[in-house]
C-alpha cells in the first residue's frame, strides 16, 4: 500500500506530482498552527486525492509540556533540568524534539495503523536537515520512496512550475511547508520566512516574537558568560 507524507511544501508537492496517478494515500499533519498558504495548498490536494488522511496534533499542548522549541538549549531550563535546578520561568526543548513529536511520530503512527508499506517522502540529499532513510530503505517493515532525492532546490521549483503554471509567492521561501507559524527553531534557515511573516501575517508575527523573546532572555545571559 503506497502513501505519501504531505506537507504542502514543494518537495512533497512535487512528489504528489510525480506519483499522483498511482493514486497515494495522502498523510498530512495538522498542528494547529499551518500557515494559510499551507491550508489552501492542502485542500487543494485534499479534494484531489482519492485518500486523505489528516492527522491532528495539539502543537500548542507539546509546547506547553516541554518547552519553546530552541536551537540552544540551556539544559537548566529543560524538563530534566529542572528536576535538579528548581523550576524557571520559561521552558525548552530541542527544536528537533519539537517536530519529532508533533509531525514525525504521528505521521509514522498513522503509516503503521493504516497498513501503509511504502511510504513517498520529499527528502532531498542537499538540504540542511534530513532523516536518515535513503530511497529504497526498508525500516521497520516501511519501503521509503524519494524520488527527488538527488534534486537540487532549483529543480523541485521548476518542475512544480510545469505542473501548476505559477508557483505559490511563499515558495521563494527556503522553508517552503509552513508547518507552524510560531517556531522558533531552524533560526539559520528561517531568516526570510520570519520576515515574510512580519510582512504577510503580522498577527502571526506577534505571536513567534512573543516566544523569541522569552528565549532571547533565557539564553542570552548564558551565552553572555561564555564569552
Amino acid at each position: 500500500m503506497l502513501g505519501l507524507a504531505f506537507s504542502g511544501g514543494k518537495d512533497s508537492l512535487a512528489c504528489w506530482y510525480l506519483y499522483k496517478a498511482k493514486k497515494p494515500i495522502v498523510l498530512w499533519v495538522n498542528t494547529g498552527k499551518a500557515y494559510p498558504e499551507t491550508l489552501a495548498i492542502v485542500e487543494e490536494i485534499r479534494a484531489e486525492a482519492v485518500e486523505f488522511i489528516e492527522i491532528n496534533v495539539d502543537q500548542q499542548a507539546q509546547i506547553n509540556a516541554n518547552g519553546i522549541p530552541s536551537d540552544i538549549v540551556p539544559i537548566a531550563n529543560t524538563l530534566h533540568g529542572m528536576i535538579v535546578s528548581g523550576k524557571k520561568d520559561v521552558l525548552v526543548q530541542s527544536y528537533l524534539n519539537c517536530c519529532m513529536d508533533n509531525i514525525t511520530l504521528p505521521i509514522l503512527n498513522a503509516v503503521k495503523e493504516r497498513g501503509i508499506t511504502q511510504l513517498i517522502k520529499g527528502q532531498r540529499n542537499d538540504e540542511s536537515f534530513k532523516g536518515e532513510s535513503r530511497h529504497g530503505a526498508v525500516v521497520d517493515g516501511i519501503e521509503y520512496i524519494q524520488p527527488i532525492e538527488k534534486w537540487t532546490s532549483k529543480q523541485v521549483l521548476d518542475f512544480v512550475a510545469t505542473q501548476r503554471g505559477q508557483l505559490p509567492e511563499h515558495f521563494s521561501l527556503n522553508h517552503t511547508s509552513l508547518d507552524c507559524y510560531d517556531c522558533t527553531g531552524f533560526m539559520k534557515d528561517s531568516a526570510d520566512r520570519v520576515e515574510w511573516t512580519k510582512v504577510n501575517h503580522p498577527e502571526l508575527y506577534d505571536k513567534y516574537a512573543l516566544n523569541m523573546s522569552k528565549l532571547k532572555g533565557t539564553i542570552i545571559p548564558i551565552v553572555e558568560l561564555m564569552r
